[in-house]
């Protein structure tokens, strides 16, 4: 599965910008960055490994709320790879309006993948790493700039999500596939924006600002098998591969949950009742009162009402 994903991505690979100094591997790996960039070295950097079991459940996280991300197919995005990574710039009508205390605005969006050797999600839940990850990046409205926020403790804000592949063709991935200048919101992120979790962290890459505010998503979204090999039909030149960082330490931070993750009983559910996974559900596209699971032994389940 992770390597249909990898192929799926590696569409997205045309030349751009040369690497600047860092990298994920050869001469300035990972490990190294915070010689060069001594955030990167601090006690709340990003990714993290998600242990389920020593999430805090949080009732006053409340759902994601977006504004504007509704996009007209007509609208036409930049998408580039900058050499770590394929970006897609987002114009500011996109934002964050509920779940966080600020507002918080969108700047661009991004991919991280692994190769044919194995996935490449940067966040981990209890270990598990998943073929892939999006980040959208917003940045707090209280100041002028992404620049000028990202460097204060409460000025970025980034939404992540786990991709994976399903059953389904997922139309906004498909505006992806055969229009690389047009893109539509729904679909990008999770359907459910209410179970999440939540912490303090940092950028992913250089200069790495601890400036985060994490919410990585529980439902992970899902692209079709075939839209994977139209993908790989369409694969031209060199693909980015492993553009992931491996898990930092918690140095005791605390890492929030918008839902119980205590292991429920599957049987004799009652009626009207929405069970997901903690390690990311397949739920049925609706996402209605009794909407479809897809099991996995080795996944946690949460029921709602």
């Amino acid at each position: 599965m992770w390597l249909c994903v990898f192929f799926f991505l590696s569409l997205f690979f045309f030349q751009g910008p040369g690497h600047s100094h860092w990298s994920y591997e050869g001469k300035y790996p990972a490990d190294y960055w915070g010689q060069d960039y001594l955030d990167c070295a601090g006690n709340m950097q990003s990714p993290i490994n998600i242990d389920t079991a020593k999430t805090i459940f949080s009732p006053q996280l409340r759902p994601i709320q977006l504004s504007g991300y509704s996009l007209p197919a007509s609208d036409r995005l930049k998408l580039k790879n900058n050499g770590h990574t394929v970006l897609l710039e987002l114009p500011e009508s996109l934002a964050i309006t509920g779940g966080y205390a600020q507002q918080y605005r969108a700047v661009q969006l991004h991919l991280h993948w692994g190769s044919p050797s194995g996935p490449g999600s940067e966040h981990t839940v209890n270990g598990h790493r998943f073929p892939a990850e999006i980040h959208v990046v917003h940045y707090n409205t209280k100041y002028n700039s992404f620049n000028e926020a990202m460097v204060h403790p409460d000025g970025l804000a980034v939404l992540g999500a786990f991709l994976e592949v399903g059953p389904r063709e997922n139309p906004y991935y498909q505006e992806i596939l055969e229009h690389l200048s047009k893109i539509q919101r729904e679909g990008l992120l999770p359907a459910n924006l209410k179970l999440y979790f939540h912490y303090n962290g940092s950028l992913t890459t250089p200069p790495c600002f601890q400036s985060v505010k994490w919410t990585v998503f529980n439902q992970t979204v899902l692209l079709s098998h075939d839209q994977v090999r139209q993908g790989n039909e369409l694969l031209a030149g060199k693909p980015l591969q492993n553009n992931y960082r491996l898990a930092q330490a918690l140095h005791r931070r605390r890492v929030l949950a918008s839902f119980q993750t205590t292991l429920l009983s599957e049987k004799h559910l009652p009626s009207g009742k929405m069970c997901v996974s903690v390690l990311g559900p397949h739920l049925d596209a609706g996402m209605g009162r009794g909407a479809g699971v897809k099991a996995s032994p080795l996944l946690r389940s949460v029921c709602m009402a």
